[in-house]
C-alpha cells in the first residue's frame, strides 16, 4: 500500500559557505533525518541546518532519508541551491510502501478461558533491502502478546528480503498488522472454547501490576473499563461479573 501524500517527498538545499548547508525539508522525522543524513554523507551534524514545516501528508512515508543526502551532495558539488522533489510517478515507484507480513500464532488455552501460553512467529517483507523494516519487526515483537496477561510467551520475528520495493513505515508501523492478527486469533479462540469473545477478553485483559511478556509491570491499564463502555454502547450483553471488574482491583 502506497501512502500517496498530497505533497510529494522533497527538499530544497542552500549552501551557506564553510561547507555548511541549510536543508528545507518536508520530512516527518526532523532529527532522525538530520542524523542519518550526517551518517550517509559522513559530515558532522553541526554542518547541517534542517528546517521543517507543515507536512502535506506523510502517514509514515516521509521518514525515509533519500532526497536530503542527494540534494545536499548536489549543492556541495555545484556550490548552488538544489531542489529535489519527487514527481507523482517517483513517489509511487521510490517511496516505500507498507510491508506485507505473515503472522503465525499458536496459543495454549485453559477450559476456563485463561491463555497460559502464546508462541508467535512473524515474517516482515522488507523488499529488496531494509529501510526501517527491522525496526518495524522489532516493534511487532513487542506487541504480539497483545494487551493480555499471558504467563508464557515466545516470539520470533524475521525480516525477509524479496524482489519487491523496499518497505518501511506506514500508519502504526510494526503494530497494526500484528494487532489485527492477534485479535482475529482471540475471536477464533473464543469460538473454539464456546465463550463470548468479549468475555474471553475480560478474562485475559491486563490489570495494573500484571507482568508483561517483556518483563515490565502494567501501569495505567484501562482495557477492562474500555470494554465495559463498548459493551454498553453496542448493547452487547455481558455477564454482570465482567461488568463489575476493574483494571485496578482484582477479585479474590
Amino acid at each position: 500500500i502506497e501512502h500517496a501524500p498530497t505533497e510529494t517527498t522533497g527538499c530544497v538545499v542552500a549552501p551557506e559557505g564553510n561547507d555548511r548547508f541549510t536543508c528545507y525539508t518536508n520530512t516527518q522525522a526532523m532529527f532522525f533525518t538530520l542524523d542519518n543524513t550526517s551518517i550517509i554523507l559522513q559530515m558532522p551534524g553541526s554542518k547541517l541546518h534542517f528546517v521543517g514545516g507543515t507536512v502535506g501528508g506523510g502517514f509514515g512515508g516521509k521518514v525515509d532519508v533519500i532526497v536530503e543526502p542527494v540534494a545536499i551532495l548536489g549543492a556541495k558539488l555545484t556550490g548552488r541551491p538544489v531542489c529535489f522533489i519527487y514527481s507523482r510517478e517517483e513517489e509511487m515507484q521510490i517511496s516505500s510502501p507498507r510491508a506485507a507480513e505473515k503472522v503465525v500464532i499458536k496459543d495454549g488455552v485453559m477450559k476456563d478461558g485463561r491463555i497460559v501460553a502464546r508462541k508467535v512467529t512473524g515474517y516482515t517483507d522488507a523488499g529488496a533491502y531494509s529501510r526501517h523494516s527491522p525496526y518495524g519487526a522489532q516493534k511487532g515483537a513487542g506487541h504480539y502478546p497483545g494487551p493480555y496477561t499471558i504467563p508464557n510467551v515466545w516470539i520470533d520475528t524475521y525480516c525477509v528480503y524479496t524482489n519487491r520495493t523496499p518497505s518501511s513505515a506506514m500508519r502504526g508501523f510494526g503494530v497494526t498488522i500484528g494487532d489485527f492478527a492477534l485479535e482475529v486469533q482471540m475471536d477464533k479462540l473464543a469460538r473454539l472454547i464456546g465463550m463470548d469473545p468479549l468475555e474471553f477478553r475480560f478474562i485475559n485483559a491486563y490489570r495494573d501490576g500484571d507482568m508483561k511478556a517483556h518483563r515490565q509491570p502494567t501501569e495505567g491499564a484501562a482495557l477492562i473499563e474500555c470494554m465495559q463502555e463498548a459493551s454498553r454502547a453496542a448493547n452487547w450483553p455481558v455477564a454482570e461479573k465482567y461488568m463489575a471488574m476493574s483494571s485496578y482491583v482484582k477479585e479474590a
